[in-house]
């Protein structure tokens, strides 16, 4: 998401109460002030950290240049990120700690996502794959509810809370090495809270909750977001707290570029930075002679850019030794500031063994399945590193939206209390998808996709799962997926579905039909989820077919047909990503034996397989794919043959124009990265190449005017094309060629559109 998107969201939700929040905190009991020490020696210093996103690495700068000059600091008060950087010197973390702590923070896996489907079940990634979209609905009495944040927090939450584990032991800020206070907005009032008790980790969290981007943090009394909307700069606060003297830190924007107001987005985002500029103003208006003001200019680094921040430590640097003349009046004799300093240092490290281990506040998952897949157990000895794996853990199963944790009792022998947050939209969630695929052949193809899933309908974890798409293929399936046990390692699923495809018929290249088929049938799946990545399953399957001519010649025979009898399935899938995966593996292997004594109309048989490899080359990515299917010596029907063809499985031919009883395909794909969208979510751009190797067999031709069934040679293809996850889903626009002389040129956006081989369904998709 680009700083823009980020400032519209604050601009959409809050233009009108914020903007005329008042200028004196509301401090409502959250925040009780420290008393002044009338017989201090020094003045008291209030440390002021504004907030500004990836920006505020800007502060980690500052305070190195202050403990280099001897600087103490008596208070701290921060805003979104200034309360981050705050939060840990509070906390009794040293500057060069600080600036190891946010120069080394993965913010692809803490705020991309980058990780966390290998932490998925199977069956989810399976199950729950959207490509156009990351927005999941809820549904309650008859609404649709949005979710309270587009980017999830989970892994901010588990980021702060290792920041600071043992300080979140401490519920009053007052007793923390140095005395501290976070500021966030109150979203009901519009007026400003300070926080100064509680979970240290949670007053971050509420301080840096951008609105529309996180979800708010939720109280007895408050909807908590960034505090930037009331008080960016928050200098009455550290005077209220403590100081006598304060040092700002403010980080210093650019002035606008004209050139860059003049859309409605444009202006709705910079309405945003109004605000907050005009809330700042009148902070440092109120600053006096004796306080010093260390503006950081932050060239263009801006508030989203994260993985920039090693950049900005320093530019506060440079900040701070420019105003080293005001600082050095604040400065103790070395011997004072290292008795200082020692006093206010304080490990975060936890190291504990573990008595007891429970969840808490579950209304719909049953806690026994979250102990099912722990791998903390009582007995284990834990540090952060442990807790925080567990908690990714955790909080990557879908019904989850955030997993908090607590240790209490002893602490040489405490419990382990997760406080696991079950998403407040569900349990019935919504999914919507769009695919879109044209050629210069003349194809082309729409898909409108919804998903409708009610999920933990018993305390085993059943699923109710509903899907309807429309366009080139049309489908309306209900299944019914129950576990049979608590770590929901086998399972049941009967599903009915009724599918309708129109589907292009070629004679050697040449398009002359083009014929509709008709599904309605229904599987009966028993299937084992071997770990994160494996899944097998085995059932029986009915399906009548009617196959109708809708244009052209009559090439495939018309009429109705049963076919029933055993289906069977392996999938493997371990990749970062369903689409353009930088690493990882993807395999799915299907058999399918219709027989007359289970229902059957006809026999026969077919088996496909099918293989993806990811392997990351630097900035580069390698692709290797292969498939092959046989109908096993069987009398194949032709409506059920192999189809290949479109860029997934065969580029150069258009969507099924290969179509055949047996085949196999192997490719290999170099793609160049080209361009970062927004890296941090891993959007980019690739240019790929592609070459690719082929065989069909018992393939529908034309000899002597009739037709047969042919065994074609090998047949080889290329194809360079754009490819790469940007922000309307999978964009792919390429041209092939093979050798044949058949040639495609294609735009496929979002939803994979096509089917035919396993390359084009399944895990594959």
């Amino acid at each position: 998401m680009s700083p823009h998107a980020l400032r519209s969201c604050l601009a959409c939700l809050l233009a009108s109460s914020i903007l005329f929040a008042p200028p004196a905190p509301a401090d409502d009991s959250i925040a009780a002030a420290a008393p002044r020490d009338a017989g201090a020696a020094r003045p008291r210093i209030g440390l002021v950290l504004a907030g500004g996103g990836a920006k505020g690495g800007a502060h980690v700068g500052v305070l190195k240049v202050l403990e280099e000059m001897n600087v103490p600091i008596d208070c701290i008060a921060g805003t979104s990120m200034g309360a981050l950087v705050g939060a840990g010197y509070a906390s009794g973390i040293p500057a060069k700690d600080l600036q190891t702590f946010v120069t080394t923070i993965d913010w692809k896996s803490v705020v991309g996502g980058l990780g966390e489907r290998d932490l998925q079940p199977i069956e989810e990634k399976r199950s729950g794959v959207t490509y156009s979209n990351q927005l999941e609905l809820g549904l309650r009495d008859g609404q649709v509810i949005m979710p309270p944040g587009l980017v999830k927090t989970a892994g901010i939450e588990d980021l702060l809370r290792s920041y600071v584990a043992n300080a979140r032991m401490q519920s009053s800020f007052d007793r923390l090495p140095i005395p501290y206070r976070a500021v966030a907005t109150d979203m009901i009032t519009g007026e400003m809270v300070v926080i100064g008790s509680g979970d240290l980790a949670t007053a971050m969290r509420a301080s840096m909750a951008i609105p529309g981007a996180f979800a708010p943090v939720v109280t007895d009394k408050h909807i908590l977001s960034d505090g930037g909307l009331v008080r960016n700069i928050p200098v009455d606060v550290a005077r209220n707290l403590c100081a006598d003297v304060v040092i700002v830190v403010d980080l210093v924007e650019p002035a606008a570029d004209p050139a860059k107001l003049q859309s409605a987005t444009q202006l709705m985002g910079r309405s945003t930075d109004v605000m907050i500029v005009a809330n700042e103003r009148l902070q440092l208006q109120t600053l006096t002679e004796r306080d010093v003001l260390i503006s950081v200019p932050m060239g263009d680094i801006g508030t989203a850019d994260f993985e920039r921040i090693p950049e900005t430590i320093p530019l506060g640097e440079t900040a701070a030794r420019a105003a080293a003349e005001r600082l050095a009046t604040l400065a103790l004799p070395r011997g004072e500031y290292l008795a200082w300093r020692g006093k206010v240092t304080s490990s975060q490290a936890i190291d504990a063994q573990v008595a007891e281990v429970r969840y808490e506040g579950l209304t719909r998952v049953n806690p026994e399945f979250l102990a099912s897949r722990a791998e903390v157990k009582p007995g284990d000895k834990v540090d952060t590193q442990t807790l925080s794996a567990e908690a990714q853990r955790t909080s990557a199963l879908h019904e989850m939206e955030s997993v908090a944790y607590r240790l209490t009792g002893d602490p040489a022998a405490p419990t382990l209390e997760w406080l696991p947050q079950e998403k407040r939209w569900g349990p019935d969630y919504l999914k919507f998808d769009f695919g879109m695929y044209a050629s210069e052949g003349g194809d082309l193809a729409f898909v409108l996709y919804g998903k409708h899933t009610r999920s933990w309908v018993n305390e085993l974890g059943a699923e109710w799962r509903n899907e309807v798409q429309l366009g080139y293929e049309n489908m309306l399936v209900t299944s019914f997926y129950q576990p049979l046990d608590t770590a929901q390692r086998f399972f049941v699923e009967p599903r009915i579905a009724l599918v309708r495809t129109w589907e292009d018929v070629y004679l050697d290249e040449e398009r002359i039909g083009r014929y509709r088929f008709s599904d309605v049938g229904g599987t009966l799946d028993f299937g084992v989820n071997l770990g994160n990545y494996a899944q097998g399953r085995l059932g029986y399957l009915f399906t009548r077919r009617e196959a109708s001519r809708d244009t052209g010649s009559l090439v495939l025979p018309e009429g109705d047909a049963n076919d029933a009898g055993l289906m069977a399935q392996f999938t493997w899938d371990s990749r970062d990503t369903p689409f353009n995966a930088t690493r990882g593996v993807a395999a799915s292997l299907e058999y399918v034996l219709s027989d007359e004594s289970v229902g059957a109309d006809r026999d026969w048989q077919r088996i496909e397989a099918g293989l993806g490899v990811a392997l990351p080359v630097r900035r580069d990515v390698i692709w290797l794919t292969m498939a092959g299917g046989s109908a096993l010596g069987t009398d194949l029907p032709t409506d059920r043959a192999f189809s290949l063809g479109g860029p997934s499985s065969f580029p150069g031919y258009e969507l099924g124009e290969r179509r055949s009883r047996e085949y196999w395909t192997v490719s290999g794909s170099y793609l160049w990265k080209v361009k970062d969208i927004l890296s941090i979510r891993g959007q980019a751009l690739y240019v790929g190449a592609r070459l690719q190797a082929g065989q069909f067999y018992d393939r529908i031709s034309e000899v002597d005017g009739a037709l047969a069934f042919v065994d074609d040679s090998a047949v080889y293809g290329g194809s360079v094309y754009l490819t790469g996850r940007t922000f309307i889903g999978p964009l792919t626009v390429g041209v092939g060629v093979t050798s044949t002389d058949a040639w495609s040129l294609w735009i496929a956006i979002g939803r994979p559109v096509g089917h035919g081989t396993i390359l084009e369904k399944g895990v594959f998709r």
